[in-house]
């Protein structure tokens, strides 16, 4: 094995006080086939030697003036990767079993006493480059298998997100086939997560999973989901029930935005003093949930629908001040009028599936 490394591309440092031992050692290494080679005989020059030439090897010495070879170690640690394997080999004249003990702790891979011996330099360099070849070998097959994992779970959460897509746009279809009051609930909830001051990741599946709040009117009777006009209390009473049908549609799994937005569609109706359609109170909703309430009750208030005309803008921002505190979370409602004064008319404009899902 150790005859496919190529020792005229290895860098060794080598670091004694002596100069004739670093000679000594040069001639046993030019003539083993190394060729590139830095020699110092100050060890205070070890830390930026090994920046500037970034070794594939560092023998050293262990009793040498102004630094010994514990305090060169220590420094080279630090800014050897954690995950590279760069051997430390120390040559020494005296080592008794505490010192011994001590650089093997502090991260010394083998040792040569002196007088050192030609062959024996040789041999146990080039079985420490060979375990140093065998490290990155594994490194760069583990980097190649994380990569693999990387790119199938991106293949993964793509699919999940295209059929995210087509769910919403099954729910809107008999009453919306552009999913536009959807997607405009998925982008308004996403800035108002924003403006909540949301870890990006929070945002993003909330942007994503927000558009799903009425997934499960695909459970409902053409009668009731077609009907124009008010609802009668029994068929309001059904159409509560689109809350119930989205989270069973989306139970069960252990995808995080398939749980979020079962989380959003049982919860997006629910009411800060406790009278929503399953009677949780504050914060016992879901913030996700509390969000979409807001993002949806302010599509629905500024869209026209077969019962009503559409407020305008100051008149919904008046609505939602007027409901902070019994409908809506008091702190979200204060966020979302700054993001109407913000925003003004863009909230009201139609988003794709394309943009929430890039």
């Amino acid at each position: 094995m150790m005859q496919d490394l190529d020792l005229s591309t290895i860098k060794l440092l080598l670091i004694d006080d002596e100069a004739h031992c670093t000679k000594l050692m040069e001639a046993f290494l030019r003539q083993a086939g190394f060729s590139h080679l830095t020699m110092t005989n100050d060890s205070r020059q070890a830390l930026e030697l090994y920046k500037k030439v970034k070794p594939d090897l560092v023998a050293l010495d262990m009793r040498m003036p102004h630094m010994d070879g514990f305090e060169v170690m220590r420094q080279l640690r630090e800014v050897i990767p954690a995950e590279d394997y760069v051997p430390i080999l120390i040559v020494t004249g005296e080592l008794d079993a505490p010192t011994k003990h001590k650089a093997l702790a502090d991260g010394a891979n083998d040792f040569i006493n002196k007088p050192v011996d030609a062959m024996e330099v040789v041999l146990r360099i080039k079985n420490q480059l060979e375990t140093r070849r065998l490290h990155q070998q594994v490194r760069m097959h583990n980097q190649h298998l994380e990569a693999q994992v990387r790119l199938r779970t991106k293949v993964v959460e793509q699919t999940q997100l295209d059929l995210l897509n087509r769910l919403v746009l099954a729910s809107e279809y008999r009453h919306d086939e552009k999913g536009a009051h959807a997607w405009r609930v998925g982008r308004v909830a996403m800035l108002l997560a924003e403006l909540k001051g949301l870890p990006p990741e929070q945002v993003d599946m909330i942007k994503k999973t927000a558009p799903l709040h009425d997934v499960g009117k695909i459970g409902l009777l053409d009668s009731i989901i077609l009907k124009e006009g008010v609802y009668t209390p029994a068929e309001w009473e059904v159409m509560k029930t689109h809350t119930k049908i989205g989270s069973k549609l989306l139970a069960d799994s252990r995808s995080p935005l398939l749980m979020m937005a079962r989380e959003i569609a049982l919860t997006h109706h629910e009411r800060w003093d406790g009278t929503g359609y399953h009677r949780l109170k504050d914060v016992q909703t879901p913030l996700a949930g509390r969000i979409v309430s807001l993002a949806d009750a302010f599509d629905v208030m500024t869209h026209a629908c077969s019962y009503k005309a559409p407020l305008t803008l100051a008149q919904a921002r008046a609505e939602i001040e007027r409901n902070a505190g019994t409908q809506f979370d008091p702190e979200l409602s204060a966020l979302f009028l700054t993001l109407i004064d913000r925003e003004g008319e863009n909230l009201l404009a139609d988003s794709t599936a394309v943009q929430l899902f890039a």
